[in-house]
């Protein structure tokens, strides 16, 4: 049985540009990996690990991509809509969203899979009272996808996107963070969290950014090479996922997109949206 664990917050909105070749138009969340889009095995990963609560923050693509979640929502989880005028970065895109986050929660990359434990990341994350707690792995390509190098005790010392040499640690894309440090963000500006919310905290005397490595394949589909590659089959650990109490059964899971929601009556795999009397519901209430 799966610990509930705090909510995730998913970056759903970027423009996809390295991968705009393969991609066309569609958003990254939504290219289609083993027939289905990326988007539901991220879904599928964080309902399996607890998370019973997921944020998406939208930008480019969000009708796209709010259909979809309709379409792959696991059972039991609740889905919420943010939803940028513009472009605000990693950081920005967060922000936006914190007031349908906890004190504490996750955030996933929506262009990256890796079945980071999510109990262990938060144990060590509230233990240590982190700011903010990255997902590592160790990778030949960092001269790409920048490195982290970190203190035997875990402590993040150095966080760079892109840098020099062929093997070391990179940024998994899960994290546990803090909200109080995306207060350095002007509330509609473009921020980022790994170029300047990261760098920073680690710059600060009162403030700790832990690393734990997780030993599982990582994916980044913002790389075409890596995307057609994986297309067809995921690689997935096998180990990293629990069993939700009732799975498998009929049950009722609300999605909240900003004051509409919809009720999906699920049950062997197959999903309607419905209300009591067996037709599509929409409410108007603000999601809490």
């Amino acid at each position: 049985m799966a610990t509930k664990l705090p909510p995730a917050a998913i970056l759903s909105g970027g423009l996809g540009t390295r991968i705009r070749a393969v991609a066309g138009s569609t958003p990254k969340v939504l290219l289609p990996v083993e027939g289905r889009p990326f988007l539901a095995h991220l879904l599928e990963y964080l309902s399996g690990q607890g998370v019973e609560k997921a944020v998406l923050c939208l930008g480019h693509g969000a009708p796209q991509i709010r259909d979809a979640a309709e379409t792959h929502a696991p059972e039991g989880m609740t889905l919420i809509e943010s939803v940028e005028a513009e472009p605000l970065g990693t950081a920005g895109a967060v922000k936006l969203a914190l007031g349908h986050l906890d004190d504490t929660f996750f955030l996933v990359n929506g262009d990256t899979f890796v079945e980071a434990p999510l109990a262990r990341l938060l144990e060590l994350h509230r233990s240590r009272s982190a700011a903010v707690t990255l997902s590592l792995v160790r990778s030949d390509e960092v001269a790409e996808k920048g490195s982290v190098r970190i203190a035997p005790d875990g402590r993040v010392l150095d966080f760079a996107e892109k840098t020099e040499g062929s093997s070391g640690l990179i940024n998994a894309g899960v994290y546990v963070v803090e909200p109080r440090v995306f207060e350095a963000c002007p509330p509609g500006v473009s921020c980022s969290l790994e170029r300047q919310i990261i760098p920073d905290l680690l710059s600060a005397e009162n403030e700790l950014v832990l690393g734990l490595i997780v030993e599982a394949p990582f994916v980044d589909i913002g790389l075409p090479e890596e995307y057609l590659r994986v297309r067809d089959q995921l690689p997935k650990s096998g180990g990293g996922a629990h069993d939700l109490p009732g799975q498998g059964a009929a049950s009722v899971v609300v999605l909240r997109w900003g004051h509409r929601c919809l009720s999906l009556s699920r049950g062997k795999g197959r999903s309607r949206a419905l209300d009591h009397a067996g037709q599509v519901r929409l409410c108007e209430s603000p999601a809490p």
